[in-house]
């Protein structure tokens, strides 16, 4: 499809895989080449939809066909009033016929956060330099007795130079690698 997406907005952002500053334009095929298969659409007006929904939603964004003739702008686009929307039909079904338009996207559009700030069993078998650096000297300790890596006692060395009250721990680890070589 021909056409471009500009940013209309006083911000540059990160959308696309591509850094997109204020009055910035993207070719919508650029678009599709990178999240196309993602939305399982066709190149053409549902790609167009699909993308203002899921990947351009913060920011303003204009929409066009050519450099005269805009698809849709944030400026000439409207909001339905509350007497529209009670009026408005229901879409029509999807095609049976074809079943990349059935399913959604896995993960299309999505902002990627951590959900779990939690940290990891510290007494479990993954033991890691950090882990041992910010547990207390007992609990340190008992970690380093249970490493036989030389890599991880090595960083975990290395980490207790950068970090002050560590001196213990850093005592300890020396011994430690002294056993294991």
């Amino acid at each position: 499809m021909q056409g471009y997406v500009q940013n209309e907005g006083t911000q540059a952002y990160f959308v696309c895989q591509r850094q997109i500053p204020p009055g910035g334009k993207v070719q919508i095929t650029d678009i599709y080449k990178s999240v196309g298969k993602k939305s399982g659409l066709e190149e053409g007006v549902e790609f167009v939809e699909w993308i203002k929904t899921n990947v351009f939603r913060r920011g303003s964004w204009g929409y066009y066909k050519d450099e005269d003739s805009p698809l849709s702008s944030p400026k000439t686009a409207k909001k339905p009033t509350a007497q529209q929307k009670s009026v408005t039909k229901a879409p029509a079904p999807l095609n049976k016929t074809s079943p990349k338009k059935e399913k959604d996207a896995r993960g299309a559009g999505r902002d990627l956060r951590r959900t779990s700030r939690e940290t990891h069993d510290v007494t479990g078998a993954n033991v890691t330099p950090v882990a041992i650096i910010e547990a207390s000297y007992e609990q340190a300790r008992g970690l380093i007795e249970k490493t036989k890596d030389r890599i991880v006692l090595k960083k975990a060395l290395n980490l207790t130079k950068h970090f002050s009250g560590k001196e213990q721990h850093m005592r300890h680890i020396i011994k430690r690698l002294e056993q294991v070589y």
